[in-house]
């Protein structure tokens, strides 16, 4: 009697056929991931790009190189009972490999615990084996996380062999170590995804060649989706229609990371953070975006609303922008989403501005402007601590964690961690952006932070002439009042008030003295809502203009700025009290900056104030003034006293301009404040029996809390 093969039986035959020894830094196992490529673990075959390593394919032995590989970088300061560290993965290329052979396909979606899975290699001293595990939970942090395989013995010399998910078809894991040797206790896999770890351009050398590969040779598609088929109708359609896409996005130029993480969250469901590992091609864009949940309806989902966003970046006449502009429409109309497929392709990506586009920020009523918004806030249990977050503001509704708030820091170190977090998220929101702009960088800060010199960060390394304020537009806002709702109605109020006349005509002086104490102020801009800016007669730090600037901030008033780190002038005592009406609307004395403030923001509007002062910083590197102003009786530049009383040359307006520009169109999202956890990790109990390689959980390393600011 004729018995026929069930899809999975074929499959782990494939598998076997697919797996190789390796002997390199130890014995272990590998397999074939395209032709002439191997995957194994970086333990087995060496952490060194470069090592030579030997291969065994069935009766013949091959020379091999190690092409790229995660370092053994804390080898000094290991236990011998600590595992190698992550993601523990080595590629390898094969000299003259044995002609025809097969090879896996990798899934990158980690599989559900209780999965079946099989995981074959060779053991050290039994030879070949082949095993059948089930999935249980992970083990570390998201996106360094260790799949575990639980209920069966993982061998000594498994380490580098891989793990098929018995639900997709695809290889998900490589198998890293065992829980206790010779034990049913199982052990742990490294998924996939953490190749996307590994060197970029060896990665994408290597997946190019692994899915040409499966698109032209059918021996384990037809089985996998055979086998998905099985247990779910149309999943054998899913994976034949992500495989053409991945065939056809192999084809296209390659794109910068900020490029591939813009691309993702415009196709990804509103609110969708940014994925755990880094985007290295198109083919991690599409498969992070064909993990999320599917819409509803006869909406695109995800990953097919990338490739028409794709479709429309493409010249039309490239081939393989019209072979992918078919492929979508044949797979969008197979679902039910042929229409939406073709208004997407003619309307373009959700959110991009098109070229020349107006935006908000520029004082027209155009897309939302995108924007970095970092916070540092006081932590409640001891306000000299401090913890940072980083969202990316697509539009009021869309506001997208950058990643978890910090534990609690110093004040320097918070700064040092926000000057980090920022780089990153400026290039996927100028990406966003869709123009040519420089992208808007919003700095929300307790009271005694304001003041620093953000405008004059160097965050770009090799790039020391390359700042934070010349090369983007950077506004600072009140952590107080974003945390006080009290404070908002007539904050909303005054920048209503502030869209109807240019801020050469709304901004007036406050200099923090005479009838500018507290309470008169306070009396001023209870009287006047069309108190909508000021120009603070110096950095809002001594005690005077510090209650001056606290005053305005409770009253709403959304637009100041000042010169960082300077001063008031001394005036004579009775000065403010015979000769300005509070909150000050004429020339002080020292009216200098106010002078200088009108006259450069001359027809200026509220909403290209960022805009405008990122221009002036910039002109102020070109001005080379003679002497530049500098207070009574100090020395000027080049030895030269300025005589008292005597007016020097006004300096540009942008060599030291903080702009306090605070829309509360864009706040962030409330959450309920709770006493942050403490910075220090708390000591976790130790394993009952520490896992063995075959080399157990990875170390995490400590969050970096560096002093300082960046240069």
């Amino acid at each position: 009697m004729r018995h026929s093969t069930d899809p999975l039986t074929a499959l782990q035959a494939l598998l076997e056929h697919c797996r190789v020894r390796v002997s390199g830094r130890t014995d272990g196992s590998g397999f074939f991931v395209a032709p002439g490529y191997v995957l194994s673990c970086a333990h087995v075959a060496g952490g060194t790009a470069g090592a030579r390593v030997r291969v065994e394919h069935g009766a013949a032995a091959y020379g091999a190189t190690v092409l790229a590989a995660a370092p053994d970088e804390s080898a000094a300061d290991r236990s011998p009972y600590a595992l190698y560290p992550y993601p523990d993965l080595a590629l390898l290329e094969v000299d003259d490999p044995p002609v025809g052979h097969p090879c896996v396909w990798l899934d990158p979606e980690s599989p559900s615990s209780g999965t079946k899975v099989t995981a074959t290699g060779f053991t050290l001293d039994l030879g070949p084996r082949t095993a059948v595990l089930d999935t249980g939970g992970r083990t570390g942090p998201f996106g360094r996380a260790l799949l575990e395989l639980v209920a069966g013995e993982v061998n000594r010399g498994l380490s580098g062999g891989p793990v098929l998910s018995h639900r997709s078809g695809g290889v998900a894991a490589v198998v890293k170590a065992t829980r206790q040797e010779d034990s049913a206790m199982g052990g742990y896999g490294v998924p996939v995804s953490a190749l996307r770890l590994l060197d970029p351009v060896v990665y994408r050398r290597v997946l190019g060649a692994h899915d040409r590969f499966h698109a032209a040779d059918d021996r384990w598609r037809s089985l996998a989706d055979a086998l998905a088929e099985g247990q779910q109708a149309g999943a054998g359609a899913e994976r034949s229609a992500d495989r053409a896409f991945l065939a056809l996005l192999t084809e296209l130029p390659a794109d910068t990371s900020a490029e591939l993480r813009a691309a993702f969250l415009r196709a990804a469901p509103p609110g969708t953070p940014e994925p755990d590992l880094p985007l290295l091609d198109r083919r991690d864009a599409y498969l992070e975006l064909a993990a999320r949940l599917t819409p509803g309806g006869d909406r695109l989902t995800p990953e097919l609303a990338y490739c028409a966003d794709l479709v429309c970046s493409l010249p039309p006449q490239l081939p393989v922008a019209r072979g992918l502009r078919d492929r979508l429409l044949i797979r969008a109309g197979e679902t039910g989403r042929g229409e939406a497929a073709r208004q997407r392709i003619d309307v373009g990506p959700r959110g991009a501005a098109p070229a020349g586009s107006v935006g908000a920020a520029d004082g027209a009523g155009g897309p939302v402007r995108p924007s970095v918004i970092g916070r540092v806030r006081h932590s409640l249990r001891d306000r000299s601590r401090y913890h940072v977050m980083v969202w990316q503001f697509r539009s009021a509704e869309e506001i997208v964690p950058a990643g978890a708030e910090s534990g609690e820091l110093t004040l320097p170190q918070a700064l040092s961690l926000l000057a980090e977090l920022l780089p990153p998220q400026i290039e996927v929101v100028e990406a966003l952006d869709g123009t040519e702009r420089a992208a808007l960088v919003e700095l929300v800060l307790p009271h005694e932070a304001l003041d620093e010199d953000y405008a004059d960060w160097r965050l770009w390394p090799g790039l020391d002439w390359w700042t934070l304020g010349r090369k983007h537009q950077l506004v600072v806002r009140p952590l107080e009042r974003h945390q006080e709702p009290r404070l908002h109605h007539a904050w909303r109020r005054r920048w209503e008030r502030l869209d109807v006349q240019p801020l050469d005509r709304a901004l007036v002086c406050v200099c923090g003295r005479g009838r500018q104490h507290p309470r008169a102020l306070d009396a001023a801009f209870n009287t006047d809502p069309g108190l909508t800016a000021l120009a603070l007669a110096g950095a809002p730090r001594g005690e005077a203009l510090s209650r001056a600037f606290r005053v305005a901030v409770a009253s709403g008033v959304p637009v100041m700025l000042w010169e960082r780190g300077r001063d008031p002038r001394p005036l004579d005592r009775d000065v403010c009290a015979t000769g300005c009406a509070a909150p000050g609307r004429g020339d002080c004395p020292d009216g200098r900056f106010l002078r200088a403030a009108r006259k450069a923001l001359t027809g200026t509007h509220r909403d290209a104030l960022p805009d405008r002062v990122y221009d002036l910083r910039n002109e102020a590197e070109l001005h080379e003034p003679e002497h530049a102003a500098v207070p009574d009786g100090q020395d000027a530049p080049d030895g030269q006293d300025v005589p008292d009383g005597q007016d020097v040359p006004d300096a540009p307006l942008g060599h030291q301009v903080v702009l306090l520009w605070d829309d509360p169109a864009r706040q962030l999202p409330r959450t309920r404040l709770a006493p942050a956890a403490t910075a220090t990790a708390t000591a976790q109990p130790a394993a009952t029996a520490p896992p063995t390689t075959v080399e157990g959980p990875p170390s995490v390393p400590s969050p970096r809390t560096q002093e300082g600011l960046p240069r």
